[in-house]
């Protein structure tokens, strides 16, 4: 049964997916999407010269000049390229040049407004800024790519919507939220999309032609109401995965809380280059890198072409040495190599490095095994035992020798079907799309935290710890109480909300400070208990302050992919202010 529920009616729907590794968006007109959903555009393939392929997504890349603002090829694979030019002209330090920032909001990593990031040259700029630069980027590009379409649209005509992996939490989907508004998106015309949804979203209702086979469509988009699958999103960074169901309107439902952890393809880049550490030492390698930026890069270059098309049924993954390394070592490649550990599995010939299949299988499996070992827990919890199908989506996903070691996992041995779209890397911005029109699709989630409020209590003795105790206007209470809103694991359907009442604690008291914490504990005492987080701070102006106690009904809206408040003084009856501040 087709969807049939709210549709957001924006002229323009544009999803933007920034991925670790590569970024792209998707994106859908209106009357596109009357003729018919399935109806989404997105750039034609970017190129990149240097790394000899086409892809659905550009690299995730930001060049900047030296007054920290971008120029014509600020973004991507142009980015890139020009860089790499700078460094052959010795000219990169006078620039600012990140990459593969994205993996500074991994499991929230504490981000704030005053984080910094370093470029690849050690110079810092703010965290914030460069995620926004990059968004603006992007934003350019499409506006650019309209025209060229004969499509103009006006800004506030356009709906945005922003994918995350499903297993950031909080802090990091907030801080996303910012760097879109400081790239000029209002955040009333902005939704985050979780990345496994959007895929899931995209495997229902895609055409068949976006399929590799017409069976694949058959067993997946035609499966009926009641079919459980998992989705598996392998990106650049992280591996996401989750559980859902359809049901009988057209709708999701999440069966279990997203999972996964930074076991994206960067993972093999990671254990590429510590081969090359312990093969020539790492103070070899750092010079390298700092005095042959150029032939860094291009070494990168290469191995991520070769690691895209690896299959070790068939040949042993070659690479091009730059002569600089060579050089950089004391005695030469050649004498380290055969020093090391590793040299019956790597040869050098005519300045090429040939890597044992075996050998480059160990850099994949540090990744595919910790997916694999993940999955396996997934299956093997209560409701999703009997799932039938694994969709896998991401740029990692494209990898014929991830896509081997799934399938032999689950398929050969499970009976479990394992299902891959064509150009699996731009099918969640395609997805998210969808999700930007159709907003209820996901009837309910499972919560991955508990969330709770900074709670002062009446102070008990033998109940509360000593060094908890203050004394207010209204007696002793206790400090730094967590008070629980909900519960990791609860279910929570599609605008579930939750009301709870705060009372001031001193007399006249013109405003109250709500500190929002989660943790993935289920009933932590204190906010100050390890691993609680403060999400956010929202200070409630009060109406008409007295000497009387005032309270206000603060609302929490669960179900969807952000936490939102709203907060009503209860004698009143006044709406109080209560946007949910980042904190820094």
């Amino acid at each position: 049964m087709a969807y049939q529920g709210k549709v957001r009616e924006d002229d323009l729907i544009v999803a933007i997916d920034f991925g670790t590794s590569y970024s792209g968006y998707a994106f859908q007109f209106y009357d596109q999407y009357k003729k018919d959903l399935t109806k989404i555009d997105s750039p034609q393939a970017w190129n990149s010269g240097r790394k000899n392929l086409i892809s659905m997504k550009t690299s995730t890349c930001l060049l900047l000049n030296k007054s920290k603002e971008p120029d014509e090829c600020a973004f991507g694979f142009e980015a890139e390229e020009r860089y790499m030019d700078l460094c052959l002209k010795k000219m990169n330090h006078q620039y600012y040049f990140f990459r593969r920032f994205k993996m500074q909001l991994q499991d929230g990593q504490g981000l704030t407004k005053l984080s910094m990031i370093q470029d690849e040259t050690g110079k810092e700029m703010l965290a914030l800024d460069i995620f926004a630069l990059s968004i603006q980027c992007l934003k350019i590009h499409l506006i650019k790519l309209l025209k060229v379409r004969g499509r103009n649209v006006e800004e506030e005509n356009i709906f945005w919507v922003r994918t995350v992996p499903a297993i950031w939490n909080d802090a990091a989907k907030l801080f996303m939220r910012e760097a879109a508004i400081k790239a000029d998106i209002k955040s009333e015309k902005l939704e985050i999309a979780l990345e496994p949804e959007a895929a899931s979203f995209f495997g229902q209702y895609v055409p068949v032609s976006t399929w590799s086979d017409r069976d694949q469509l058959l067993l997946f988009a035609a499966a009926p109401p009641g079919t459980k699958y998992m989705v598996v999103d392998l990106g650049g960074g992280t591996a996401d995965m989750t559980v859902h169901e359809k049901l009988e309107d057209g709708r999701l439902k999440e069966l279990a809380k997203a999972s996964g952890g930074p076991w994206g393809g960067t993972m093999v880049d990671s254990a590429f280059l510590q081969l090359l550490n312990s093969i020539v030492g790492g103070p070899v390698m750092n010079t390298f890198r700092t005095d042959n930026t150029y032939d860094y890069l291009e070494l990168l270059n290469e191995f991520e072409g070769a690691k895209r098309n690896f299959d070790h049924r068939r040949k042993d993954m070659v690479i091009k040495l730059p002569s600089s390394l060579d050089k950089k070592c004391e005695e030469g490649f050649l004498k380290c190599l055969e020093e090391s550990v590793y040299s019956q599995e790597i040869s050098l010939l005519e300045g090429k490095l040939v890597l044992n299949s075996k050998l480059v299988e160990k850099c994949f499996r540090k990744a595919t095994d910790q997916i694999v070992d993940q999955m396996k827990i997934i299956l093997e919890t209560g409701p999703v035992r009997d799932i039938s199908q694994i969709l896998m989506v991401g740029g990692f996903s494209e990898s014929p020798f991830v896509q081997q070691v799934i399938r032999e996992t689950f398929d050969s041995k499970n009976g479990i079907k394992v299902i891959i779209p064509k150009d699996a890397a731009i099918t969640i911005a395609k997805g998210a799309v969808l999700f930007g029109r159709l907003p209820q699709i996901v009837e309910s989630r499972v919560l991955r935290f508990t969330y709770g409020s900074r709670m002062c209590p009446i102070f008990e003795e033998g109940t509360h710890p000593e060094e908890k105790k203050f004394r207010s206007d209204t007696g002793l209470r206790c400090n730094d109480v967590f008070g629980i809103i909900l519960s990791a694991d609860s279910e929570v359907k599609n605008g579930f909300c939750v009301e709870k009442s705060y009372a001031t604690v001193n007399h006249f008291q013109k405003a109250m400070n709500l500190d929002v914490y989660y943790t993935k504990e289920k009933n932590p005492r204190f906010t100050t208990d390890p691993g609680c987080i403060l999400l956010g701070e929202m200070s409630i102006e009060i109406p008409n302050p007295s000497k009387d106690q005032h309270e206000v009904d603060v609302i929490f809206h669960f179900g969807m992919t952000e936490l939102k408040l709203s907060a009503t003084e209860r004698s009143s009856k006044i709406s109080c202010t209560t946007k949910l501040n980042m904190i820094g």
